[in-house]
């Protein structure tokens, strides 16, 4: 490990392990040799920064028991390595989180996925904010952006809707991004100074009290009733904006149980042209003491994905 670059993101990231210059595409060709050495590159990875020691023992068994009885034999290039092992990565853990990436294809080792969608990147996948018949604010978002313009976005939207009776955020079709901005965003709707989650290390050791912050114009927001439109596509930050305020008992979550994927995620180096997206450190709700990992975040009002936002209104014009 050369050097180890600190950032704070939730479903796609908050350490990058390794630091290079020079990105050149290699030949896709692995030979069985070249194989066994990335197999143990991930392991000691694993076994350096997986947020469960005792999951990161167990994951790198089971693939060098793979390895060694012939069940990757059939893995002979990049491409099949990365898709192969990275499915026993997430199949042995139960991680979602965990996965091998290219760095030729991702332009570079990073924590965050490229993404490719239109409403995730225009406007910082802020799609909506609208006033619906009964002055009901309703903000749709399809991704937790880390970025400074996001937070600009995401206040002008949610002061827009403060004059509304009640609020609905939409996040159905939204995935993982930054804790920051999640944080940020539920600072609108609670008092300042209030813990939201605590993030341990790999040793069980707190690294970090997030509290919510100090946010202009948002006194009006603090009393609208607020309702969560959710699927079980829903991921990490997305979830964990949910299961925050849930908690917290500052929103009703409404439509299907999430992904269940709440470990902050890094990216460590491997080789000159694999790396691995690994889950680091653990945030823990303070109500709960834990968090959605594995379970997702189960909903108030269960129905279908496509049922939510009919759901939410009905329960704001007749109460039930």
């Amino acid at each position: 490990m050369i050097s180890i670059l600190k950032r704070q993101s939730l479903a796609l990231g908050l350490l990058v392990v390794g630091v290079f210059s020079i990105f050149v595409q290699a030949n896709t060709a692995l030979t069985p040799a070249e194989r066994q050495t990335s197999i143990h590159g991930v392991i000691r990875i694993l076994n350096e920064h997986y947020v469960f020691p005792e999951t990161a023992l167990k994951v790198s068994t089971l693939l060098q028991q793979q390895e060694q009885n012939g069940a990757l034999a059939d893995v002979t290039t990049q491409e099949q390595f990365v898709e192969k092992v990275g499915a026993l990565l997430r199949q042995y853990s139960g991680d979602g989180h965990l996965n091998l990436a290219l760095i030729a294809e991702e332009g570079g080792v990073s924590y965050r996925l490229i993404e490719t969608e239109e409403r995730k990147n225009n406007n910082f996948a802020f799609e909506q904010a609208r006033i619906l018949p009964g002055n009901i604010g309703y903000l749709k978002l399809h991704k937790f952006w880390q970025a400074e313009e996001a937070h600009k976005v995401g206040h002008a939207a949610l002061v827009f809707l403060s004059h509304s009776d009640h609020i609905v955020i939409d996040l159905r079709d939204s995935g993982g991004g930054s804790p920051q901005l999640v944080q940020y965003l539920v600072s609108h709707f609670v008092p300042e100074g209030i813990v939201l989650w605590e993030v341990f290390d790999r040793n069980g050791k707190s690294t970090e009290q997030v509290r919510s912050l100090t946010v202009p114009d948002s006194e009006l927001l603090k009393t609208k009733p607020l309702y969560i439109l959710q699927s079980e596509e829903l991921v990490s930050a997305g979830e964990f904006f949910s299961y925050t305020l849930q908690q917290l008992g500052r929103a009703v979550v409404i439509g299907e149980t999430s992904a269940g994927l709440a470990h902050y995620t890094g990216a460590a180096q491997v080789n000159d042209w694999l790396f691995v997206r690994i889950p680091m450190f653990r945030p823990v709700n303070p109500v709960t003491g834990t968090n959605f990992e594995g379970v997702g975040v189960e909903p108030n009002i269960r129905v279908s994905a496509e049922m939510a936002l009919y759901t939410a209104l009905r329960v704001v014009n007749t109460g039930h």
